[in-house]
């Protein structure tokens, strides 16, 4: 996980996620980079190795079992690139950015990138009609504030052709959509990942792009995600050594 910070490299406004995919770069969604979305925010700081926003050190369990994380790692943007059809086709349509860290991230227990689906294989391919995970550190529905510790969720597969029907039949083939049950992505969350496990490994497929009239969590209304499957090409054209 990556948390994307604004404003202020000391006291950053968080706001967005993303995805470590390499030593140097991070995935997320454009609307968290492009200045018409940011309302007048500005990328400062990208985060990894983040739990806990309250403590500066993450641990767990105690005396002899204590066992504690490195300190979070911070970077400033070296590059953006946000994908060139980003919001021409219909609304935050292409949601997907790259940005180049400016320098590599010390990879580690705690530090290491998310794998890209695998070439020529598409999201129906890989997930079917099973859940997958979704993470961040957006509001909370219950409590309608952002999470202070990573949280995660488990989201149904939900049918494209009827999520259409409930966007206004304004999605793109590059986008899916999963969720419609309690628990969902929320404001805040944009830019993380959706994901699948495979043995010890996780797969992203997607990238929380954005929701209906800002609702979390309703009952039948799924959350909308980019698909990562799609853009395999484009982000490796994009990738630097």
């Amino acid at each position: 996980m990556a948390l994307l910070g604004y404003n202020s490299r000391t006291t950053p406004v968080w706001a967005c996620g993303g995805s470590l995919i390499t030593a140097q770069y991070v995935i997320t969604a454009a609307h968290c980079i492009h200045a018409s979305f940011t309302l007048g925010l500005t990328l400062q700081v990208i985060r990894l190795g983040e739990l806990n926003l309250g403590t500066e050190r993450d641990c767990s369990g105690s005396g002899s079992r204590l066992v504690c994380a490195p300190p979070p790692q911070d970077f400033s943007p070296a590059e953006i690139i946000v994908h060139p059809d980003f919001n021409k086709r219909t609304r935050v349509s292409d949601d997907i950015a790259l940005i180049r860290l400016d320098r590599k991230a010390s990879l580690g227990q705690f530090v290491f990138p998310l794998c890209l689906p695998p070439a020529g294989q598409s999201a129906q391919q890989l997930v079917g009609r099973r859940s997958v995970d979704v993470s961040g550190w957006g509001l909370n529905e219950t409590a309608g504030l952002s999470a202070q510790i990573l949280q995660k969720a488990s989201l149904p597969y939900f049918d494209k052709a009827q999520c259409n029907r409930i966007y206004n039949n304004t999605l793109v083939p590059e986008q899916l959509c999963f969720g419609g049950g309690e628990q969902d992505s929320c404001q805040g969350d944009s830019g993380g990942p959706i994901f699948i496990r495979r043995s010890l490994a996780a797969t992203l497929i997607g990238i929380v792009s954005r929701g209906l009239d800002f609702r979390c969590g309703t009952k039948g209304v799924p959350a909308v995600y980019t698909d990562v499957t799609a853009y395999r090409p484009w982000i490796i054209t994009n990738l630097k050594p």
